[in-house]
């Protein structure tokens, strides 16, 4: 049987911090075309650059949250959470109950009811926490109504199935049925493919080649600027003339386009090698970010240049 969780605060407030993060670079790319190089472009750049990996751990939630399974049969218990997978045999379950709240007159302890290591918000709890005795809870939740499903291991994941009953019930009958097929236990993570992709020796080189040009480009045009005019050409026209004068600060918007798209190409790259045996397809991606800094260090070269 199959079983989802309650998405919309979720999906509500991610989309929330994903319009803020899109806002606030929209207006450092805004600024930084605006005006010459300076301490405050460097502020803009570095509000960009940590936006950034911002929108990235969003995007991942958000897909995390449209992906959200749980799974029951006769052999075992499964969690699909994005990149996220858990397996659990049916038989190594040894309790399925709602996180323990703690007595403070007895002063019997509680159990962890959210993340304490993760990005997460409420209606997208996702992430770790360890109980008392030091035992790993991992949290596939978006609700604070949750059930921990415990195995012989010590290891437990907190889900939030939208029908509880349902869920224990069709466990709890899975289990009475018996298994068909002996199945391992498994916890795979987004991290298990960054270890995969920084293993391949070519992937290395690509992603690092793609990293290093806008940088490299970034830091050149910082250098430049005491010596750069206050207007210099930003375009070409149909013959080839230089065309129009802006600030210095808008070449800023070349390596910013360039590392944009070594983003976008990265994380591209890392889902298709990450989903076939057959790698071509992230090269290729990987190559074009590369392809593309370079056309874009051109421009700017031919830019300065005119």
């Amino acid at each position: 049987m199959n079983f989802t969780p309650r998405r919309k605060l979720g999906f509500a407030l991610g989309m929330l911090w994903l319009t803020m993060l899109m806002a606030g670079i929209a207006l450092s790319i805004s600024q930084l075309g605006q005006g010459s190089i300076s301490l405050v472009s460097l502020v803009w750049i570095g509000l960009l650059l940590l936006a950034l990996p911002a929108v990235l751990l969003v995007l991942n939630r958000l897909y995390g949250l449209v992906t959200a399974r749980y799974r029951v049969d006769r052999d075992g218990f499964y969690v699909r959470w994005g990149m996220s997978y858990e397996q659990i045999p049916l038989d190594s379950i040894v309790e399925v109950s709602p996180i323990r709240i703690g007595d403070p007159n007895t002063g019997e302890a509680g159990e962890p009811r959210r993340p304490r290591f993760g990005f997460w918000w409420p209606g997208c709890m996702v992430g770790r926490a360890r109980f008392g005795s030091g035992d790993r809870l991992d949290f596939f939740s978006t609700s604070s109504r949750m059930l921990v499903v415990r195995s012989t291991s010590g290891r437990a994941v907190a889900v939030s199935p939208s029908d509880t009953e349902a869920f224990q019930g069709a466990i709890f009958s899975a289990a009475r049925m018996g298994s068909l097929e002996a199945i391992p236990e498994r916890s795979e993570r987004a991290d298990f493919l960054v270890t995969r992709v920084w293993s391949d020796r070519l992937a290395r080189i690509l992603i690092l080649t793609g990293l290093m040009i806008p940088l490299l480009l970034l830091g050149a045009l910082v250098v430049l600027s005491p010596s750069l005019p206050e207007l210099v050409p930003f375009g070409f026209g149909p013959t080839g003339e230089p065309a129009p004068l802006a600030p210095p600060g808008r070449l800023l918007l070349l390596p910013m386009i360039a590392g944009l798209v070594w983003t976008a190409d990265l994380v591209l790259g890392a889902w298709f090698f990450g989903n076939s045996t057959d790698h071509p397809v992230a090269y290729a991606l990987w190559s074009a970010a590369i392809l593309a800094g370079v056309l874009l260090a051109g421009a700017t070269w031919q830019l300065l240049s005119a």
